[in-house]
């Protein structure tokens, strides 16, 4: 338990979250149905210990509160959680949309908007559901996932390994030897090495524009 008393630290401290007392089996289990995900083992171990929440903010006038980032696993806002589970397979549809973005691995690109979104979103629909811890990190089903920082197609590696969380040595010298691309989660793994050669000239760099 000491990896998941670590990232239950991790995971109830910033300037946005607390912690409350953790889940019972039967809270994590109706969150993982409810939600149709898979917690990976450590991150239940880490919910059973502590589960994070907003951090409370005095209203102030003239200020609005952005939505929370943090998910409630104990369904008290379980619209507000699934927005957040939806958010990396709707950011790619966003860029789809709005900025031009292809998947090469979908198959030609058809020319009407309707039916590239219609294509991609089915696509996306057989991708793994990914797991928010806060902000824009998410993880996989597996303890050793890595964990992307998301935000549209912009992926990055904020952790080698789920791991790794709450011992930032050992996450950064991860980090600095990792090859590209992380882990072994489909789809997001690639689109991560993509997002972070696309400027480049190297291979993964045409992932998602027409070549490899």
């Amino acid at each position: 338990m000491e990896i998941a008393g670590r990232i239950a630290q991790w995971l109830s401290t910033g300037p946005h979250r607390v912690g409350e007392p953790g889940l019972s089996e039967a809270e994590l289990c109706r969150a993982e149905e409810t939600f149709e995900l898979v917690f990976p083992r450590l991150l239940r171990d880490a919910l059973a210990l502590v589960h994070p929440v907003p951090r409370p903010v005095f209203p102030q006038p003239g200020h609005h509160q952005a939505p929370s980032r943090v998910p409630d696993w104990r369904l008290r806002d379980a619209d507000r959680t699934r927005t957040l589970i939806g958010i990396p397979a709707g950011g790619v549809l966003f860029d789809v949309e709005e900025n031009d973005f292809w998947w090469n691995d979908w198959g030609p690109r058809p020319d009407a908007i309707v039916e590239r979104i219609a294509s991609a979103a089915r696509e996306l629909a057989r991708v793994p559901l990914l797991v928010p811890l806060g902000g824009h990190l998410y993880v996989a089903a597996v303890d050793d996932s890595p964990v992307f920082s998301i935000v549209q197609t912009r992926v990055g590696l904020y952790a080698v390994s789920f791991a790794d969380l709450g011992d930032d040595t050992a996450r950064t010298a991860a980090l600095r030897s990792a090859a590209w691309p992380g882990g072994t989660v489909p789809f997001w793994s690639e689109l991560c090495a993509y997002a972070n050669h696309r400027d480049t000239d190297s291979p993964l760099g045409r992932l998602g524009t027409g070549g490899f």
